[in-house]
């Protein structure tokens, strides 16, 4: 099973031991509601809309990450699309609990970890991420995102994920 997959594209800014601040390339991503951060219900709408259940039904290339809103009231879920489409290119979501969004090039802050996912994990590394950004003088203007790049079944201390949040541009 070929386990490389097509990641959102970015340029690395500041790297400090698991702390970096990259430029990311505009992508589009499909997002939908979730209801918890074992993903279920948001993440199989997703997941049914790149198998061809889509207008066109055509097949779409997972990528990674998978990424969750945490400050969301109601939180959501979205993949990031390959590269090679355009908004124009993608197949039109079927259930209409899927929107196809554009992101502009931005700035990320990102922390670094591995392990399974839980809320008390995301608080910890939530700290650890807001921290450096004071003591690096970067303004958060975003909500929390989480990035998780491995399928479920990849065993916790293999796993590779970040915290995610829009930063202005640092003085480089």
């Amino acid at each position: 099973m070929n386990m490389s997959v097509e990641k959102a594209s970015y340029k690395t800014v500041i790297k400090e031991g698991n702390f970096e601040v990259r430029l990311y390339d505009p992508v589009i991503i499909a997002v939908s509601q979730e209801n918890n951060l074992k993903g279920t219900s948001g993440f199989n709408h997703l997941f049914s809309y790149i198998s061809g259940r889509n207008r066109e039904s055509k097949k779409i290339a997972m990528t990674a990450p998978v990424i969750n809103n945490l400050d969301a009231e109601k939180p959501t879920i979205a993949f990031v699309m390959p590269k090679a489409y355009s908004m124009e290119e993608l197949p039109q979501p079927m259930p209409s609990n899927i929107q196809l969004q554009e992101i502009p090039k931005r700035y990320l802050a990102a922390i670094s970890f591995s392990g399974n996912i839980n809320q008390k994990i995301i608080e910890k590394k939530k700290h650890e991420l807001i921290e450096w950004l004071k003591a690096k003088q970067i303004t958060a203007i975003g909500s929390i995102e989480l990035a998780r790049y491995n399928p479920p079944f990849v065993p916790g201390f293999i796993k590779h994920n970040e915290l995610l949040v829009e930063v202005n541009p640092p003085v480089e």
